[in-house]
């Protein structure tokens, strides 16, 4: 070490900066060789990677599963779509009913005369009602909407429109 010492101190400023850059190369030449050989072990183990068993390898099996992916989140927006616009068509079906049978007259025998209510989710509909008489039988229509009645109502009209409002069968 006492030789090293003697030898730096012997030289020229411009021969010390000269040999600083001498080791600081050949240690960055070191560091190069270690990188390389890591690259090297790293590469080997990525392409054994991607060739993979049988024939198959993780490439094509990302890229597929990737297309396949799309066309999954493709056919789920459609069905998003699709469902709400069934839900808006589903608010104008028949959803709620009801039937109340009852006698209209006290000489008539038996429940002859019926109501019927038919609704869809939003309250709109109609209002069958039949009175039998002995000697007659009437039918009549009423409108229905957001669940008021469009015409008077009877008691019993009144009770068979609330059941359906309650979704009561």
């Amino acid at each position: 070490m006492q030789t090293v010492i003697e030898f730096f101190s012997n030289l020229s400023p411009q021969e010390k900066v000269i040999w600083i850059l001498l080791v600081i190369q050949g240690l960055v030449f070191i560091l190069l060789l270690v990188t390389g050989f890591q690259l090297h072990k790293l590469m080997a183990r990525y392409k054994l990677l991607l060739t993979g068993n049988q024939g198959v390898n993780l490439e094509d099996i990302l890229l597929d599963l990737g297309e396949r992916m799309k066309s999954v989140e493709e056919r789920l927006q459609n069905g998003e779509v699709k469902l709400d616009q069934l839900e808006k068509e589903a608010a104008m079906y028949l959803q709620r009913w009801a039937l109340q049978r009852y006698k209209a007259f006290a000489n008539v025998g038996g429940d002859q005369s019926f109501s019927l209510v038919l609704l869809d989710r939003n309250g709109d509909g109609i209002m069958l009602s039949s009175i039998y008489g002995r000697d007659e039988s009437r039918v009549y229509a009423k409108s229905i909407s957001n669940g008021k009645a469009n015409y008077p109502f009877s008691d019993e009209e009144q009770q068979v429109l609330a059941a359906a409002l309650e979704g009561r069968k």
